[in-house]
């Protein structure tokens, strides 16, 4: 049968099949011995090469954006902006005897597992993807990192500037509270710092040649 994402995933070389079930009792406490502690198998061929399809555990309230997250770590991805990867359900129906593929991206709050107990075993089946429209913005981190000069990420419209200085700790292998640094949009003229529940890319688009945004420490109260 022909999946309605074989072309984004034909080509992509598998080096290697990852399926073994991820041990997360150390990291995920919220999983119990209760009935609704399940599995979830998830593509991940088309973020990671080297990676065929991983498993976790998980239970009824479990988010398909913890499940992204939780792969991007387990992938060694922290770095990348989670919010630039979706989770998507392709469900196999049949009508008049004949297979229907249907591809579903979930919402970051859906459930993954409890829509997977909705349908029959092998009828349905998760892919992790990243979204294509990321916006690449330039973070000058020499402040922070005396050895570097800038930081060039790529972020969904969606991402804030205190999601887009985690990443850029996360780069530096930096691992301080996020609260303790800043994004500012620096003229020639002055400094005017960045609040941090407003989306790094609306700023990075109408930022003028003479602009750029930095990343400095803050004093903290």
């Amino acid at each position: 049968m022909h999946s309605l994402l074989d072309d984004t995933l034909l080509g992509i070389p598998t080096t290697s099949r990852s399926n073994s079930l991820l041990s997360l009792n150390s990291n995920d406490s919220n999983l119990s011995d209760s009935s609704d502690v399940g599995v979830l198998k998830v593509d991940t061929r088309s973020v990671k090469q080297c990676t065929d399809y991983k498993t976790i555990r998980v239970t009824n309230s479990t988010t398909a954006r913890h499940v992204v997250e939780k792969f991007l770590t387990t992938l060694k991805l922290t770095c990348r902006d989670v919010n630039l990867f979706d989770l998507w359900m392709e469900l196999t129906t049949r009508a008049s005897g004949s297979p229907v593929v249907t591809l579903l991206k979930l919402d970051p709050d859906s459930r993954p597992y409890e829509l997977q107990r909705c349908h029959p075993a092998g009828m349905s089946r998760f892919i992790l993807l990243q979204n294509p429209t990321g916006f690449l913005v330039r973070v000058h981190d020499h402040n922070i990192s005396p050895q570097s000069n800038y930081k060039s990420l790529l972020l969904s419209s969606k991402t804030t500037a205190i999601e887009a200085i985690q990443i850029v700790l996360s780069l530096n292998r930096k691992y301080d509270d996020t609260s303790k640094y800043g994004l500012f949009l620096a003229t020639p003229e002055a400094d005017a710092q960045i609040p941090d529940d407003v989306s790094l890319v609306s700023i990075a688009r109408l930022c003028q040649p003479d602009q750029k945004i930095i990343i400095r420490n803050v004093d903290v109260f």
